[in-house]
């Protein structure tokens, strides 16, 4: 029989941690007690957010400016929808935003004045006419669509599509200085889809003007209406010819022709069976010596 010797126990390996560098350890010592520091600021930003909305909170809203077509209600319940936080932190330009979506308001600005209240200025839209179906539009061509009750009674109407405002308001401002001089003032204006213009006026007649060359056609019916109104009563002027224009009178139709016949493809205004001006006041009426050679005017039959 072997004996054998029982195994002697090995001492375990001896483990040391890393010895670091007094530099190194004096920076990770400054890295966590600034990442602390973050975590400690951020919970107490926190928490001094919801003790500024309790105790710093906005109580008072002020308006300025002229309002009259606005309610000062309306105003108030948009500042109400957004105001989330205190005086301090509270977001203007979300309140700004929000009063902006009224129809009425032109501009807005929200600033804040200590110690409780929000200061808003307000300037509405000043509508010149009203604009297609529903809509209003300002004397810089900025159209907006109030609630149907808010329309003013009284404005012209004009028509077009929305980005031609600008345009339609132009020709109507520049235009209704030049019927002025004649004692005219225009009540509706339309650009129609085609590009086609047509006025009414307060003298109870529709001006069809077309859609090339109007500034000219507006113009030599200008020089044409006090030979116009001398003949009666006008209901419809059709300037829609190369160099001439057709009468349709209240009551009876009249139709005077220039030289050329109808422009852009139209006929002869239908209706009943057209009489027609005398050679002399046609001749006025377009400044013309008198028809071409191969020409002549119609006479009344």
């Amino acid at each position: 029989m072997r004996w054998f010797d029982p195994p002697q126990s090995r001492p375990a390996p001896a483990f040391s941690l890393p010895r670091l560098e007094p530099r190194l350890a004096w920076r990770f010592l400054k890295g966590l007690s600034g990442l602390a520091l973050i975590l400690a600021m951020l919970a107490g930003g926190h928490w001094l957010l919801q003790l500024e909305s309790q105790y710093l909170p906005v109580r008072v809203v002020s308006i300025e400016g002229e309002v009259r077509r606005m309610t000062l209600q309306q105003i108030q319940e948009r500042v109400g929808m957004t105001l989330e936080a205190g005086i301090l932190t509270q977001d203007l330009a979300t309140i700004q935003a929000a009063i902006k979506e009224l129809p009425w308001v032109d501009s807005a600005g929200v600033r804040r004045a200590w110690p409780d209240r929000l200061v808003i200025a307000v300037s509405e839209h000043k509508p010149l006419a009203r604009w297609g179906e529903g809509g209003l539009v300002t004397a810089e061509g900025v159209v907006f669509r109030p609630e149907r009750h808010e329309i003013p009674a009284g404005l012209p109407q004009l028509r077009g599509p929305d980005d031609q405002a600008r345009q339609v308001v132009r020709r109507y401002l520049a235009w209704g200085q030049l019927l002025k001089v004649r004692g005219l003032a225009i009540l509706t204006l339309e650009d129609d889809p085609r590009g086609a213009w047509t006025m009414t006026t307060d003298a109870g007649f529709t001006l069809l003007l077309g859609r090339t060359e109007v500034e000219t056609r507006l113009e030599r019916f200008l020089r044409a209406y006090p030979e116009i109104l001398a003949a009666g009563r006008p209901a419809r002027v059709d300037m829609r010819y190369s160099n001439g224009l057709a009468v349709s009178w209240s009551g009876a139709r009249l139709a005077a022709r220039a030289v050329g016949g109808p422009a852009e493809g139209l006929g002869y205004p239908s209706g009943s069976e057209p009489a027609y001006l005398d050679p002399a006041t046609t001749n006025r009426l377009f400044n013309q010596p008198g028809p071409p050679e191969g020409d002549s005017w119609p006479y009344r039959s």
